[in-house]
């Protein structure tokens, strides 16, 4: 069978490049790049986007086209090639939305936050109601330390979604970092309440309760994310850190041991280790 799917793919793949060599035209190549790409010939669509392009520089259309070569970039990992093809599509079309959010987007992943909320304003500027724009956007602000901004965000999110998950987080963390403790509580809290099945909420409510001086408490919503998320590497070193100020040496080395078997080098818990032995 699986011979059969990769005898398959060799003859599209091998369709595709002949289809490439034979094409003349724009819409040829265009529409071989398109082909080439959805069966991840990832090398291929963008020689075909880029002949396309040599043939017709001035094309309208070309937009859409630098559009999809940055999409093909990205997809091979050269994420600020893919940026470049972003700026040329954005100068022919510069308040194409979905471009914009693909650069935002891609900004984004690329830890450049600036440029991110450049294009994200541009996107809610002409369309304010942008659910994925007002999103990162709140989330960028609060890294960033501009809580205000990022409250503002939120609370145009739940203007527009009530029951929005990452805005009610969104505020809930907002709380946390203006050091408003108690009111964090309550809000993850009313979370949990909603989202039983959210592993996050736990370890972020166990975090508050830990910095409360509640490690009981803490250890209790972090056995609940394990249950939940069980190769959460970060969540079971935690508890194990708990367990060992808590005095309970034989759970503190059994979840060193456990964050070990997830990835966290030996060495680096070998003075844990010993003390919890």
């Amino acid at each position: 069978m699986k011979k059969k799917i990769v005898i398959g793919l060799l003859f599209n793949l091998l369709c595709v490049c002949s289809q490439s060599l034979l094409a003349q035209s724009y819409e040829e190549y265009v529409e071989a790049g398109v082909k080439a790409a959805s069966i991840n010939a990832y090398a291929e669509a963008e020689e075909c986007f880029r002949r396309a392009l040599q043939k017709s520089p001035n094309d309208y259309r070309n937009a859409l086209l630098y559009s999809n070569l940055a999409k093909v970039q990205e997809a091979q990992g050269h994420k600020l090639k893919a940026i470049d093809s972003y700026e040329q599509a954005l100068a022919i079309a510069p308040l194409n939305i979905p471009i914009l959010q693909s650069r935002a987007n891609l900004y984004f992943e690329l830890g450049n936050y600036k440029k991110a909320l450049i294009d994200y304003g541009k996107i809610l500027d002409k369309n304010p109601r942008n659910i994925e724009a007002l999103q990162a956007s709140g989330y960028i602000y609060q890294q960033l330390k501009d809580y205000e901004k990022a409250q503002h965000c939120y609370n145009q999110l739940l203007k527009i979604e009530p029951d929005n998950y990452t805005a009610q987080l969104g505020i809930a963390l907002l709380q946390l970092n203006m050091q408003h403790k108690n009111e964090a509580l309550t809000m993850l809290s009313t979370l949990i309440d909603k989202h039983p099945d959210k592993a996050e909420l736990y370890t972020i409510r166990a975090e508050v309760e830990s910095e409360n001086n509640q490690p009981e408490l803490a250890i209790i919503d972090l056995n609940k994310a394990v249950e939940l998320d069980p190769n959460n590497k970060n969540t079971i070193l935690t508890r194990a850190y708990l367990h060992k100020l808590t005095g309970n040496k034989r759970l503190a080395h059994h979840d060193f041991e456990r964050a070990i078997e997830l990835g966290v080098p030996r060495a680096s818990l070998k003075k844990e280790l010993k003390e919890t032995k």
